[in-house]
């Protein structure tokens, strides 16, 4: 796999959440129009139709399969975290395709020879702006339960978070965790 591929398929990805028409291939598309209108096959035609479309409305599911598929090697070698592309709109279900999450644990950011410790200002920065459990802000921002509940202690008695009650949601075994949200 070339560097050249898997910052590509990374670059297209994060562009392609944003904008998927920004992507789209113009000269492909100008290629797919002249060759529809010299054919004269009614099959080939209608091939080329459906290519056409496809190419105008470029789907982001290509995008995503080369993320999926070269990013985790990406993100090591540049010392990128899970809670990086979080941050940048890379939904979660992503990122444990590609590697990045597992279960509820981020994969963390690696030093020289060891796992990078995850601050509480990392993990304060990961507040989402809607609801959250602790386990959500875990995944989110990598940090350790212990950190992330003592952070979430923290921002509760400064009044940058409010409890909402519990989950209603809540599917499983065990209580239903609590769902917070940021106030200010």
């Amino acid at each position: 796999m070339a560097t050249g591929t898997a910052e590509s398929a990374v670059r297209n990805y994060l562009v392609a959440l944003k904008d998927p028409g920004a992507l789209r291939d113009e000269d492909h598309i100008a290629q797919l129009q002249q060759r529809l209108e010299q054919s004269d096959d009614q099959l080939e035609r209608l091939r080329l139709r459906q290519e056409l479309e496809d190419a105008q409305r470029p789907s982001i599911k290509h995008f995503e399969d080369e993320f999926v598929t070269h990013a985790k090697a990406w993100a090591e070698k540049h010392d990128v975290g899970a809670s990086a592309f979080s941050a940048e709109g890379v939904p979660d279900d992503v990122l444990r395709k590609a590697g990045l999450l597992r279960g509820g644990r981020t994969l963390r950011r690696r030093g020289p020879g060891r796992s990078r410790r995850v601050t509480a200002e990392e993990v304060r920065a990961a507040i989402p702006t809607g609801p959250f459990t602790i386990k959500d802000l875990q995944e989110r921002s990598g940090g350790s339960i212990a950190t992330v509940r003592n952070v979430v202690k923290q921002a509760e008695e400064t009044g940058l978070i409010e409890a909402m009650g519990t989950d209603p949601d809540h599917r499983g075994p065990g209580r239903s965790p609590t769902l917070y949200r940021r106030v200010k």
